[in-house]
């Protein structure tokens, strides 16, 4: 039985394909039923899945939140199939690391932007990205390959500072092309300059001369999110970094890790879309929403927005 279903999905995923919309080999695929936005909220899921999660963790996850919209890393071949099996909309390739699902339909502008259409007068302009992770900085600080703030800023920079100056390039230009919401989804693949701050955990930790110099970070990827009037959801609504980490890397023990929140959802302020709540999805205490089975190195943001409905 189970080989029937696969040879119905197959034929069914190649005659999507052949109907799908297509930009340097991205699909847009519609398993969707296009269906118009009825409701007052809107709730985006940021999940950097890890690449060898099964089907079956990856449904479990979706069945208890059952979010509007995914931005998702390391889909790959994954990505089409939960989306056919909850009846997304897929933007995505089985090659790539990107995807974004949603039960609202997609126009795919390039490989990292695309417009979800909630009725015929509001769209969300939606970002997704998975920035380049190696060298990870923090774990060159903790192996004293970096040793002063200035580096750390500097390496972030040669890292994925190219990248970060696209994406913001990108933002400034649909901000001038039009005045719909504007949300991003991703593995930054790098802390943020909100949480190294005094007396949190890991200035402290790389402190020298007993405390006093603590190693407190800039990091440039944040900074250039907020220079372009992109608002971090989670310390939006948290702004105490001691009190709440609110730690995506990693829920996976091993000696020595560097744990940080690296996994963001990034929203403009508009009279649309206005922030509700947002909770940390992982396997463990240190998460928000406690998710059996779950195989990813990455605890997943959720956040939900309240939206105003044009008429």
């Amino acid at each position: 039985m189970e080989g029937y279903k696969y040879i119905i999905f197959l034929v069914f995923f190649i005659f999507s394909c052949e109907k799908s919309n297509r930009i340097d080999g991205i699909q847009n695929l519609s398993f969707c039923d296009s269906s118009n936005f009825d409701s007052k909220t809107l709730s985006v899921l940021s999940f950097n899945r890890l690449d060898g999660t099964s089907l079956n963790s990856f449904s479990n996850l979706i069945e208890l939140l059952d979010p509007d919209i995914i931005g998702l890393q390391e889909s790959y071949e994954i990505g089409s199939q939960i989306a056919n099996r909850f009846d997304y909309c897929f933007y995505g390739s089985e090659n790539n690391s990107l995807a974004v699902l949603s039960k609202y339909p997609i126009d795919i502008v390039d490989d990292i932007y695309c417009k979800i259409n909630l009725n015929a007068s509001l769209y969300i302009n939606f970002f997704n990205v998975h920035l380049s992770s190696i060298p990870y900085q923090p774990h060159d600080i903790r192996d004293m390959l970096i040793t002063t703030p200035y580096q750390a800023i500097y390496q972030a920079e040669q890292t994925r500072g190219l990248e970060v100056d696209l994406l913001a390039s990108n933002v400034s230009n649909v901000k001038e092309d039009n005045n719909m919401p504007i949300i991003i989804t991703g593995g930054f693949s790098e802390p943020s300059h909100l949480d190294w701050i005094v007396d949190t955990q890991n200035p402290l930790l790389f402190s020298t001369e007993n405390g006093l110099n603590q190693f407190i970070v800039d990091w440039p990827t944040s900074k250039k999110m907020l220079d372009v009037g992109m608002i971090d959801a989670y310390r939006f609504l948290y702004p105490d970094p001691i009190q709440h980490p609110g730690y995506t890397w990693t829920p996976n023990i091993s000696l020595n890790e560097i744990h940080d929140r690296i996994d963001f959802i990034y929203y403009a302020d508009n009279q649309l879309l206005n922030l509700n709540n947002v909770q940390i999805i992982g396997p463990d205490q240190f998460s928000d929403v406690m998710i059996n089975d779950y195989q990813s190195d990455h605890r997943a943001v959720l956040a939900v927005f309240n939206v105003n409905i044009l008429n």
